[in-house]
């Protein structure tokens, strides 16, 4: 005859029970699958599948004290070595295997750092990129603000990456006012760049250049290729800028590998924030991490432009050494 099933008192309670029983029993009394089958009456890969869902459904969590002090210590070394206001270090402990996850992990500890730091009435500027389309999308609430789009827009940027829809969402979640700017990131005649720039739409936006508390921007890496702006830029406009060593991205400002602002046809064909109304704003925070995007964010380090730094644990370590 089959084995009948083992009755234990446990039988009939609500799955939330035997989740909470479950962790305490493997967590924090240390008891083995076996032990915690045989009390429950189950199999011992039964226990192991409750273990598993009792984590995905957040009856335990795991906190590491340790390192959470050594992301701080990281974080506060890197502000004193790149005389920052703040600095953010995605965890050693996160994971991932492609820059998209990894984007979508930045993402999350700026919209935690946004949603702790933005307080009502501020004017912020928000300028475009994989990483902020990631942030956005794991905002939840914010204060009122101004959202300001930083520049105009182009074919070649995703629309949900761009910057008009970016600034759109942030308003709707913080209930604010977004302030767009229907222009093109340039022009190819000086005539109808200065016409458009004259156009009192424009003319409304850009006043807030001037005015702003915060900026978000990603920092975009020329010589890896990981750059949505040098993605789109005029081949002849590219190739006078990679002989000046051109390096990274902030906003429409391009640097060279050691911080130097270089120009280019931007400064009187393109529309987006000054270089100079960058260094006037209160606090300018750059979200960039992994191999592919460290020259940019050195660069950009050294540039002075930056005011906070959002990035991972091995970009940071290798800012340190």
């Amino acid at each position: 005859m089959p084995k009948s099933k083992k009755s234990t008192r446990w039988s009939d309670y609500d799955p939330r029970y035997i989740y909470s029983l479950v962790v305490r029993r493997y967590f924090a009394e240390m008891k083995t699958k076996i032990e915690i089958a045989e009390e429950l009456g189950v199999s011992r890969f039964k226990v192991a599948r409750l273990i598993d869902e009792a984590i995905e459904q957040e009856y335990v969590k795991f906190l590491f004290p340790k390192q959470q002090l050594l992301d701080k210590e990281i974080a506060s070394n890197i502000c004193e070595k790149y005389h920052l206001q703040d600095a953010i270090v995605l965890s050693v402990s996160e994971s991932w295997s492609s820059h998209e996850q990894l984007n979508e992990k930045l993402g999350g500890i700026t919209a935690s750092y946004l949603s702790n730091t933005l307080t009502e009435g501020m004017k912020i500027g928000v300028a475009w990129g994989r990483v902020l389309s990631s942030t956005v999308s794991q905002l939840t609430s914010l204060p009122t603000l101004d959202v300001v789009q930083l520049s105009g827009v182009h074919p070649g940027i995703e629309f949900s990456q761009g910057p008009i829809d970016l600034i759109h969402k942030i308003a709707a979640i913080s209930n604010g006012k977004a302030h767009p700017m229907y222009v093109p990131m340039w022009v190819d005649d000086e005539s109808l760049a200065e016409k458009l720039a004259s156009d009192q739409a424009v003319l409304d936006t850009q006043q807030y250049y001037s005015q702003l508390d915060v900026v978000i921007t990603g920092i975009g890496a020329w010589k890896t290729g990981s750059s949505s702006l040098c993605d789109i830029f005029p081949v002849p406009w590219q190739k006078p800028l990679f002989e000046q060593d051109i390096t990274a991205d902030v906003c429409v400002t391009l640097l060279n590998g050691q911080g130097d602002v270089l120009d280019s046809p931007m400064s009187r064909l393109g529309f987006g924030i000054s270089t100079e109304q960058l260094r006037n704003t209160g606090q300018v925070i750059g979200v960039a991490g992994g191999e592919e995007k460290f020259a940019g964010v050195v660069a950009s380090l050294r540039s002075g432009l930056l005011d906070v730094l959002i990035t991972d644990f091995d970009t940071a370590i290798k800012l340190l050494d």
